[in-house]
């Protein structure tokens, strides 16, 4: 019987969980952070993020310590709570979390479509659209070893790049940090503001949780999700100030008022003349694969697991004969995305897709630290290889900090830098709840048609063996 393959070390760990955070919607986030802020302050922001990410991240080491399972965050709260609210919970994040490649080819066309047109403008986005998603299916069908070793390349390489463009952007335009210090933008609630964006330049880290069973070692998630959370809030913190001050003040009022927002392109020109806006163009490139990539290996494999335990149609569960890869729910996860992002280019709803990921993010973080208080009530002496310090300390600041995040984004409105409202963010969470309501609807009513059917399946097996012994 196929199985999956124990083949993953500490730096795909690290680059998985990273990967899926390092994407070209993140060039868009970091420039919003810095003008929320003042700019040469955003640094402050995205460490604050990052330490309240770093928490988050605690509670779901100490969780995958418990449970290292591709189907990890169903397990988490099924034996926290229940096996109904488990499945509901975790079809929600995963259909949401796909959804967010819609803003991520959408960005990526934007780039692509204004800097190598080939025949027509709408053309060229549904062109490197399908070429963007299934490419990287492709990759991921041939197993866990080429994606791996794609994935490591892909986000080491984009960690050094954009450390060593923000460092060359720094120097050749200089900060006056005491200046900022003194402007009216720089207050305690545009610092935790610039903050709750800065959430989503972390968003996914977790999602190498799933990975867990392809690991040589499954404490190598739990390890690697807090690396992740150190290297890229070095890297962000860096890259939000070079943004900022690479740009002009048209420059960036324009791209945070443009249908197609193009800022990293921008800066590349300004540092490097035409040579640099290759060299970015090649980076959203590499950035989105990285982003897709990370977050492709690790949906299937829990769809894969979701199928194994019965919630998903049997036929997910099927792995690849020669690439050991969950090649079904690789295919249908790339028809899925490419769908999206076809919904996304029509609508040019990127930014809500944007404000989704990041109040997803904030309450899953919450469910994560939840849990984790939950299952040590009962289960005060399962053994855990990680545990997180400090008593409940950690997991309640947890809580009390995502959930704040989250009332916050919901209650606010997504503006342009004119500030005008493109939206009110209360739409985010009413679409949000119609997804809650379409996956309690699945699990109440689908869910046990194939519980009940792999019950009679075992059945029938049971049968069978005496009449052939």
């Amino acid at each position: 019987m196929t199985q999956l393959r124990k083949v993953l070390k500490l730096r795909t760990v690290i680059s998985t969980s990273a990967g899926m955070a390092i994407a070209t919607s993140c060039y868009l986030a970091g420039l919003q952070i810095a003008t929320v802020l003042v700019g040469e302050l955003a640094w402050i922001s995205v460490m604050v993020a990052g330490f309240f990410c770093m928490l988050s991240a605690m509670c779901f080491s100490e969780l995958t310590a418990i449970y290292p399972s591709a189907a990890g965050i169903k397990l988490f709260i099924q034996h926290a709570f229940n096996e109904k609210l488990a499945i509901i919970i975790g079809m929600f994040y995963v259909v949401l979390g796909i959804s967010m490649v819609g803003a991520e080819s959408y960005l990526l066309s934007s780039v692509l479509t204004s800097t190598i047109p080939i025949v027509g403008p709408v053309f060229d986005r549904y062109l490197w659209l399908l070429l963007f998603v299934f490419f990287v299916a492709y990759i991921n069908y041939r197993g866990v070893v080429i994606t791996g070793i794609a994935q490591d390349i892909m986000t080491y390489v984009m960690i050094a790049f954009l450390i060593s463009v923000s460092v060359y952007s720094i120097w050749k335009n200089g900060v006056d940090i005491a200046a900022a210090a003194h402007s009216t933008r720089f207050t305690f609630s545009n610092v935790i503001q610039a903050a709750a964006v800065g959430v989503f330049l972390f968003v996914g880290y977790e999602w190498v949780a799933p990975l867990a069973e392809e690991t040589t070692d499954y404490k190598l998630i739990g390890r690697g999700m807090l690396w992740a959370i150190g290297v890229l809030t070095c890297t962000y913190s860096l890259f939000a100030v070079g943004m900022y001050v690479g740009l002009t003040e048209e420059q960036i009022k324009e791209q945070l008022s443009s249908d197609t927002p193009i800022p990293h392109i921008l800066l590349g020109r300004n540092l490097f003349g035409p040579v640099g806006a290759v060299l970015f163009v090649l980076m959203s490139i590499l950035a989105s694969v990285t982003s897709f990539n990370s977050g492709l290996l690790n949906t299937s494999r829990f769809s894969y697991a979701m199928a194994r335990d019965n919630v998903l149609p049997r036929v997910f569960s099927n792995l690849h004969p020669d690439h050991a890869s969950p090649w079904v729910s690789i295919l249908f996860l790339a028809g899925l995305s490419a769908v999206v992002s076809l919904l996304t280019l029509l609508t040019g709803q990127y930014f809500f897709l944007i404000m989704m990921a990041a109040a997803l993010e904030c309450f899953i973080y919450i469910v994560a630290a939840v849990c984790v208080i939950r299952l040590r009530r009962k289960f005060p002496d399962k053994e855990r290889s990680f545990k997180v310090p400090l008593g409940y300390a950690i997991p309640i600041v947890t809580i009390v900090v995502f959930t704040g995040l989250l009332i916050g984004l919901f209650c606010d409105a997504t503006r342009d830098y004119e500030g005008r409202i493109l939206f009110q963010n209360y739409w985010v969470a009413i679409a949000m709840g119609c997804f809650f309501l379409f996956t309690t609807a699945y699990t109440l009513a689908i869910v046990p048609i194939f519980k009940k059917k792999a019950q009679e399946r075992a059945s029938t097996r049971v049968k069978r063996r005496p009449g052939r012994a």
